[in-house]
């Protein structure tokens, strides 16, 4: 006879499941959506993620409905991917949330920084693909976890910290195409069978041991390197299983007896040679011997590069010094100034990787690399367009005045601005450290600037920057802005703007228009004197700054800077504020307010957006009103970087939902936007607006790429 108690208990469990899985199936796409959102930390990039009284119950995929940033819409209006990777999200993934989007297929949360055990994704049996790549996942594999993932096609685990052995359920993932479970901590045997569609397989860098098994031989061998006692096949070269420690530490004496007797030796014949070479080597100085060791010792972190003369290559393009006054003839000075330089401690060695998402290469392949100047004269120097023998392009920047602490404190700073993760941000891939000069190197973006597109010769990508358009790379470049604020630079000197120098010269754009921020976090790192180029860092043009002395730049004036780039984005004037000499452009922040207080906004607006999207003016004033509310004068009256981002955020989610809107009323498939177009093929434009700022742009090409 069962127990009273047990029966009650098996009773309520029965009657509490029911329940729950009846409240996921009842949960709108909308509030799903906000559910996920409130297990996830770090989450401003999702700023977009809210319910509005305009939307009610709409779902995020309704026509009308606000962009939900992420989310991926399919026929018939629902929900069925997520694209959440690089946003620096943490905390855990509600796994309930997700099981709440009954067409669900794909996910990706790789780039991210969630950890603690993988998320039971093993209950999304409808799923298709799933991305968690590069994040900080620990833990085993359930034995039964790829048991009910028949429909999945892609898993992606590589760059995590699972461990255990690899489950045999894996042969039950019949429709498994790829997977990838690289670079963790995996150990034991592999199973027996993979499974039977799989087509990519990555299991290289990891803790494996025995023998491949034939069925898996049909990857290639590179897919399981990196696995110490792994054998892609049998061999007598090498152990295939773990030894005992006891082995190993015989077998690890054996080798330093060996070893101390060779470096013995080795010591003995280095004292010979040098005794007997003393006298001939009379005519080589010793600051000369001196340099010799310097350049063969990179400084620690510093990747090493088997020739030792890279810093002598006086034909390379990288040892000029475009637009100082060591060019030409004065090169030989300059390079009797850098070996004096690496002798007092100055010298750089070869690059430094702070985000190898482009792969690893050295100062040589730089130095070899075909190069053109794309700006002179910026606030940080000279840049550079290098194309490497592989083929990846860089922008290497050569940065004057940028010694304000130690070198302990710029290399701390450069490799935490590398590991920097935004979708509007794009981070330092690599620096070289010299005391009078260093150079960034980051990713080329085909596209340019978004000062170039809008104020450049206006071609095709200035024909699709419409207003749907623009209202992207607001939202993007105040995700990003916002993002900084609270999340990558949080610890940062609250005495420094986070960003220091947002300008539309350094917002590059994507292919697909989404904007990128460049430069940002080097406020704490530049030389605040008056008299060098580093003064021009934008932020420090905020009026605090001009009226008490650029010391006094804050967290606000980056949000001066924002102001600035909405208001150049909705009127398309070039901004004085950008000249060092306020001669031509526009000042875009005394024209908007004078305008605003004399209710004459309508005139303010670009006339290539006005011309197709009239009924947009609403939303215009809106925007433009957390415009000039973000270039106040007074500091206490400017709202903070998250304020407006959040308010961008729903200007644009409300101007998206009556675009879309007015395009299904009029039956318009981008109507609107071949009229922008159009507009800018007549000509009926004027192309420069000022005599002044056609004669301060032609100086300089500075506007084409981000030089800061």
């Amino acid at each position: 006879m069962a127990h009273p108690l047990l029966s009650l208990l098996l009773a309520a469990m029965a009657a509490v499941a029911p329940a729950t899985v009846s409240a996921q199936q009842n949960m709108t796409d909308a509030e799903a959506l906000m559910q996920l959102k409130k297990s996830f930390t770090n989450s401003s990039s999702l700023s977009s993620w809210l319910i509005t009284s305009k939307d009610g119950d709409k779902s995020p995929c309704s026509p009308g409905s606000h962009e939900w940033h992420g989310v991926v819409c399919g026929r018939g209006g629902a929900v069925t991917g997520l694209r959440l990777n690089g946003l620096h999200l943490g905390g855990t993934i509600d796994v309930d949330a997700l099981a709440a989007f009954r067409r669900l297929r794909s996910v990706s949360f790789s780039s991210n920084n969630f950890s603690g055990n993988l998320p039971a994704i093993d209950r999304l049996t409808a799923l298709k693909s799933m991305y968690l790549s590069d994040n900080q996942f620990t833990g085993v594999l359930p034995d039964e976890f790829f048991g009910k993932l028949n429909h999945l096609k892609k898993l992606w685990l590589d760059g995590n910290d699972l461990s255990g052995e690899i489950p045999a359920s894996i042969t039950q993932a019949t429709s498994l195409l790829e997977l990838r479970l690289e670079r963790n901590a995996f150990s034991g045997e592999l199973p027996p069978l993979p499974p039977p569609a799989l087509k990519v397989f990555d299991i290289s860098h990891n803790d494996l041991d025995g023998v491949v098994p034939e069925s898996f031989r049909k990857f290639d061998a590179g897919k399981f390197s990196g696995n110490r006692f792994l054998c892609y096949v049998p061999t007598s070269n090498g152990p295939c299983t773990r030894v005992d420690d006891a082995a190993t530490s015989s077998s690890s004496k054996n080798l330093a007896t060996a070893f101390a007797a060779v470096f013995v030796s080795a010591v003995v014949i280095t004292l010979a040679l040098r005794l007997c070479c003393t006298s001939k080597s009379s005519r080589v100085t010793d600051l000369d011997s001196f340099r010799h060791d310097a350049d063969e010792r990179p400084p620690v972190y510093m990747l090493k590069q088997a020739s030792s003369t890279t810093g002598k290559r006086s034909a390379s393009w990288l040892g000029r010094r475009t637009g100082s006054s060591l060019g030409g003839g004065g090169h030989r000075r300059a390079t009797s100034a850098a070996k004096a330089d690496e002798i007092n401690g100055g010298g750089g060695g070869d690059l430094v990787i702070v985000n190898n998402c482009k792969g690893v290469f050295g100062l040589t392949d730089l130095m070899k690399a075909a190069a053109e100047v794309i700006g002179t004269g910026g606030g940080l120097g000279s840049a550079y367009k290098a194309v490497m023998s592989n083929g990846v392009a860089v922008v290497v920047k050569r940065a004057r005045d940028m010694n304000r602490g130690t070198r302990e404190t710029f290399e701390a700073e450069m490799k935490r601005l590398g590991a920097t993760r935004h979708a509007n941000l794009l981070p330092p891939l690599a620096y070289h450290y010299r005391r009078d000069e260093k150079l960034l190197v980051y990713e080329y973006i085909p596209k340019g600037s978004l000062l170039y597109v809008l104020h450049g010769d206006r071609g095709m990508d200035y024909a699709a920057l419409d207003w749907s358009t623009r209202l992207k790379v607001a939202a993007g470049v105040a995700r990003g802005t916002a993002f900084l604020h609270a999340a990558a630079l949080s610890s940062h000197n609250v005495a420094v703007p986070p960003h220091g120098n947002l300008k539309s010269a350094n917002i590059l754009l994507a292919p697909d228009f989404e904007p990128l921020l460049v430069d940002f976090g080097y406020s704490g790192l530049v030389t605040h004197d008056p008299h060098s180029s580093a003064h021009s860092m934008f932020a420090h043009r905020a009026p605090e700054c001009v009226a008490g002395g650029a010391h006094l730049a804050g967290a606000k004036a980056d949000v001066y800077c924002f102001g600035v780039v909405l208001l150049e984005l909705l009127t398309g004037k070039f901004p004085s504020q950008y000249l060092h000499n306020a001669k031509g452009g526009t000042d875009l922040v005394m024209w908007a307010t004078t305008a605003i207080a004399d209710g004459y906004e309508r005139d303010l607006f670009d006339p290539a957006i006005m011309a197709a999207w009239k009924f947009a003016l609403p939303d215009m004033v809106r925007l433009m009103h957390v415009a000039v509310d973000c270039v106040e004068v007074d500091v206490d009256k400017r709202p903070g970087m998250k304020e407006a981002a959040v308010r961008v955020e729903e200007v644009v989610a409300a101007a998206m939902a009556t675009v879309r809107e007015k395009q299904q009323a009029a039956g318009d498939g981008g109507g609107s936007r071949s009229s922008h177009a159009q507009y800018v093929r007549d000509g009926s434009m004027q192309r420069i607006t000022s005599v002044g700022e056609r004669s301060s742009r032609r100086g300089s090409n500075d506007y084409k790429y981000g030089i800061s």
